[in-house]
């Protein structure tokens, strides 16, 4: 269960604590940080979040703005809230350096990071291709013709192709797996985002590699920065290894992205302090193993 990943295991006791009343910082307000510090505060230690953002809830609160996301939220809110009932500082807009955690001399440090996008080495330095974070900010607002590429199989690229076509986009979405969000089968979500795309008119395909774009024109050359006009999108069809153009205003790409482990690698040689990594800042994966991870290292403590 997303939400409590204890659920199937009620028949598990759960070790006591070592010490009661450890000094614990949690570095990150995403939902891993947030379960992390809401168990060990509940299991006796004395715990802080710094969070370099303005808000708690990580990676989540742009995933809830996507359609038929928006009870993400409930997710980070609920952790959040429990947070003041249980006594756990909270440090916003706070950049969580080796300076500072060593002044603040803690008996351990949760770092839950989270992950920074990755741009594609297709992609070059057009500014009209850009990534789901930045549409969901609000850094870019694609519009006309949209090409999302989805590298994930899940539901970054079929969301964001509902929410432009929402707002009017003419939509195209494609995938080097066999369809589109092949992973949504395991959620059951598969079949209902094939009907509301058919209800949009976005169209899928499958089995296409990106290997490159250029300003609408001749295609066949390299990525580069494009000026007015469109982009010629090259792919390759892997089955068969026909190659096809796709022209678009813009285009959305969903790669996977990569660990925010900087802080990992300078403390993990010398840190005076119990160190651990969870979630996306150990390897990028869904919030269900953020949230189970800092539910195993908040007993560990």
């Amino acid at each position: 269960c997303l939400v409590n990943p204890r659920a199937g295991r009620e028949a598990v006791t759960l070790a006591p604590p070592r010490r009661r009343g450890r000094r614990v910082c949690v570095v990150g307000g995403g939902p891993g940080g947030l379960r992390a510090a809401v168990i060990a505060a509940g299991r006796g230690h004395r715990v802080t979040v710094v969070e370099r953002g303005g808000r708690l809830g990580g990676q989540v609160l742009l995933a809830s703005r996507l359609p038929g996301r928006g009870g993400l939220r409930a997710v980070v809110d609920d952790l959040a809230a429990r947070l003041g009932g249980l006594g756990v500082e909270v440090l916003l807009g706070t950049v969580a350096d080796t300076d500072l955690l060593r002044a603040a001399e803690p008996d351990a440090v949760v770092l839950a990071t989270g992950a920074r996008p990755v741009r594609p080495g297709w992609a070059g330095d057009d500014p009209r291709i850009v990534g789901v974070r930045e549409v969901l900010s609000g850094a870019a607002r694609p519009h006309g013709r949209v090409l999302v590429v989805d590298a994930t199989g899940f539901h970054q690229a079929p969301s964001v192709a509902e929410l432009l076509a929402a707002r009017g986009a003419d939509v195209t979405v494609i995938s080097d797996a066999m369809i589109v969000g092949q992973d949504l089968g395991l959620t059951l979500d598969l079949e209902r985002w094939n009907r509301r795309a058919a209800d949009l008119g976005i169209r899928q395909d499958g089995d296409l590699v990106v290997t490159g774009f250029e300003p609408s024109g001749a295609p066949g050359g390299r990525g580069q920065t494009g000026n007015a006009g469109g982009l010629t999108v090259n792919v390759t069809h892997h089955p068969t290894g026909a190659v096809r153009h796709h022209t678009a205003d813009w285009v959305v790409h969903t790669e996977p992205p990569r660990a925010e482990d900087a802080l990992w690698s300078t403390l993990r040689a010398d840190a005076p302090f119990e160190l651990h990594r969870i979630g996306d800042c150990l390897a990028p994966r869904r919030a269900h193993a953020a949230i189970l991870e800092g539910d195993r290292v908040g007993v560990l403590l």
